[in-house]
């Protein structure tokens, strides 16, 4: 004698529930993948815009050291030097007196274009005399 019934009188209610959950479940898989896909997309945006603007800086850069001789040749040039809070270190600005552009922009040492001076020699020890 084979009897499968159902004694307690759920079995409706469990599919439902079974329907529900797994509804749930791929609902909640659905938005999963939507969250990693746009985070994803995201960071990859962002990747590929810094590697575009590193790639303009430098085919910029590339460029500039053409027509930087060709700027200084006429006099069309002007130069600042500023003095950097440590004293040591000052920023230089290179920019054309035409277009406002600045042509070279670094940091370097304040005495770098002006002569050292000569190293004195150091006093010796003289007994008695000067």
């Amino acid at each position: 004698m084979i009897a499968t019934t159902d004694l307690t009188g759920k079995g409706t209610k469990s599919r439902a529930v079974e329907a529900r959950r797994e509804l749930r479940r791929a609902h909640e898989a659905h938005v999963n993948f939507w969250h990693a896909a746009i985070a994803s997309s995201f960071f990859v945006v962002v990747l590929g815009a810094s590697l575009f603007l590193g790639a303009v800086m430098m085919v910029g850069a590339f460029r500039g050291w053409e027509t930087s001789d060709l700027l200084t040749t006429d006099g069309r040039t002007g130069r600042i030097a500023r003095p950097l809070s440590d004293g040591t270190f000052c920023h230089y600005m290179v920019f054309d007196n035409k277009t406002a552009m600045a042509v070279e922009d670094r940091v370097g040492r304040c005495d770098e274009g002006k002569p050292k001076p000569k190293l004195e020699r150091p006093r010796t020890f003289s007994w008695g005399g000067r």
